[in-house]
C-alpha cells in the first residue's frame, strides 16, 4: 500500500476498528542479521485464519504494510512473522526496531491466497520475502499429508535462509535484468531430464510470491508449459522502483 495522509490512516483505524486486534511483542529472534522472527500475542479469538492469509500493520503515521504469518494460532492468541530487513523502506525499519513489550494493532487476517486443500501437490516459487508464507503453507500441506516443492531465487548471501526458516527448497540465483530466468531454466532442466516428474507436478497448485516481475515471468513460463490460470496463485510483495505493495 502506498503512503497515505495521516488523517486518512487515523480515519481508517476508526472505521475498521472491529478488524483490529491489540497485540504485544513477546519475543524477537534474529535468525540472520537481515532475517528477524517476531512473536505477537493478544486476543485473536475473533480472527479467522487460513494458511496463506495476510495481516496488516501500520508501520508509520502514513504507511501500512502487509505480511504473511508463518504461524497464526487464534486459540492461543499467537502470531509469528518472519521479516526480511532489507533496510529500504519504513516497513523494514519498523520491524528492525520492534522489541519485546511493544504494543500495536494487527489488522486481518484476509487476502485471496490460501492453501488449496483439494490439491495433493503444491509448488512454491519466491524469494527472501516469501519464506514466512511458504513455511505456513508447508505446515498445512504436511498436516493434510500432501506434498510440496519449493524453488527460491535468492541473493548469494542468503542461500542458507530456507533451512533457517524450516523450508526445504532448491535455490537459484537472481538476475535483475532477467527476472526468474534461472528458475525457468531449472524447470526446463527437469523437463529435459524427467517428463514423468512434470506429468505429475503439472497438475499442482502453484504459489508464486515475492518480486512482481519474477512472478510475471515465471507465470508466463508455466502457462507456456500447460499450467492453467486457475492453478496459479500469486502474492507480490515488492517490485523494482515501487514503494509498498
Amino acid at each position: 500500500m502506498p503512503s497515505i495522509p495521516k488523517w486518512m490512516g487515523d480515519t481508517m483505524e476508526t472505521v475498521f476498528s472491529s478488524f483490529l486486534h491489540p497485540v504485544t511483542v513477546t519475543e524477537t529472534v534474529y535468525l540472520h542479521p537481515k532475517l528477524k522472527k517476531i512473536r505477537f500475542e493478544g486476543d485473536l479469538s475473533r480472527a479467522r485464519f487460513t494458511a496463506g492469509n495476510i495481516v496488516q500493520f501500520r508501520v508509520s503515521d502514513k504507511d501500512y504494510r502487509h505480511y504473511t504469518p508463518l504461524l497464526f494460532d487464534a486459540d492461543s492468541g499467537i502470531c509469528e512473522i518472519l521479516f526480511y530487513l532489507h533496510g529500504k523502506g519504513p516497513g523494514s525499519q519498523w520491524a528492525d526496531a520492534l522489541q519485546a513489550g511493544d504494543t500495536l494493532r494487527l489488522r486481518g487476517p484476509g487476502g485471496h491466497l490460501q492453501h488449496q486443500q483439494h490439491n495433493k501437490y503444491h509448488f512454491f516459487f519466491g524469494d527472501e520475502t516469501s519464506l514466512g508464507l511458504f513455511h505456513c503453507l508447508k505446515q498445512s500441506i504436511e498436516e493434510h499429508q500432501q506434498e510440496y516443492l519449493c524453488l527460491l531465487e535468492l541473493e548469494n548471501d542468503y542461500s542458507t535462509w530456507p533451512s533457517l526458516s524450516g523450508v526445504n527448497a532448491d535455490v537459484v540465483g537472481r538476475t535483475a535484468s532477467a527476472p526468474a530466468s534461472e528458475a525457468i531454466r531449472w524447470i526446463n532442466l527437469f523437463l529435459d531430464m524427467d517428463n514423468v516428474f512434470w506429468h505429475t507436478w503439472q497438475q499442482a497448485a502453484f504459489y508464486l510470491a515475492g518480486n512482481a516481475q519474477s512472478i510475471q515471468a515465471f507465470r508466463k513460463a508455466l502457462r507456456a508449459k500447460g499450467v492453467t490460470t486457475r492453478q496459479i496463485h500469486t502474492q507480490p510483495y515488492w517490485a523494482e522502483g515501487k514503494k509498498g505493495l
